[in-house]
């Protein structure tokens, strides 16, 4: 989609958490933000004015002018497609708007919750949650993969990036391989100058900031 509208953006950001998402989201859409990056130990996500804005008092946080979103698959739609050019969105009408979107809420809905189950070796029935198992959910994800190099093919999208931070973060702690389909479709990923951009100030930010997310 065409970009017409002047940034006004602002993302409320700490290191070592989900924010990267949001922050490298940014990079790619190269629309003008400030950061507001602050330490946990602040308390600042639980302050009454950032509730008001965002109830879970997580991060990230994105405000376009008066307007606050939150939740980071919101955020990356919101983003993609109010700021998003050269495809980072599919528009409405595009018959991959429905790939994009299964792979935005594939990300929250199917991917955290399996990733909990494999870290916190949760034995429940694929049969009785929506994400099935940790091992479905890694087949799914590479046959998804097999058309690459992105999800939408040749076209690299905000779903890529939604998906991709929580392949960074399950390389992290050790649950996502660093070969096959989806250890190559990673490596592809850290070589885009949005990440690597992202990446430099995450160690910019960690290092002003040392306290671990809550």
């Amino acid at each position: 989609m065409s970009n017409t509208h002047t940034a006004d953006l602002t993302l409320y950001f700490a290191p070592r958490t989900r924010s990267f998402a949001a922050l490298w989201l940014l990079e790619e859409l190269g629309a003008p933000f400030q950061l507001e990056s602050f330490d946990f130990a602040t308390g600042r996500h639980k302050q009454a004015d950032y509730l008001a804005l965002n109830p879970m008092g997580k991060v990230p946080l994105v405000m376009d002018g008066e307007t606050a979103v939150p939740e980071i698959g919101a955020m990356a739609i919101y983003l993609a497609d109010r700021y998003g050019t050269g495809g980072f969105a599919p528009a409405l009408t595009e018959d991959t708007r429905a790939a994009y979107l299964r792979w935005m809420f594939f990300a929250s809905a199917i991917m955290e919750p399996a990733f909990a189950q494999k870290l916190f070796a949760w034995e429940v029935s694929p049969a009785t949650v929506a994400w099935g198992s940790f091992e479905q959910m890694m087949d799914v994800l590479a046959d998804g993969l097999a058309d690459g190099p992105w999800l939408l093919g040749e076209t690299f999208t905000a779903a890529d990036v939604v998906v991709g931070n929580n392949l960074v973060f399950g390389q992290m702690i050790g649950i996502i391989p660093q070969d096959g389909p989806i250890g190559e479709y990673l490596a592809r990923l850290k070589t885009r100058e949005a990440f690597q951009r992202a990446e430099a100030i995450e160690v910019r930010e960690g290092e002003r900031f040392p306290v671990a997310a809550e």
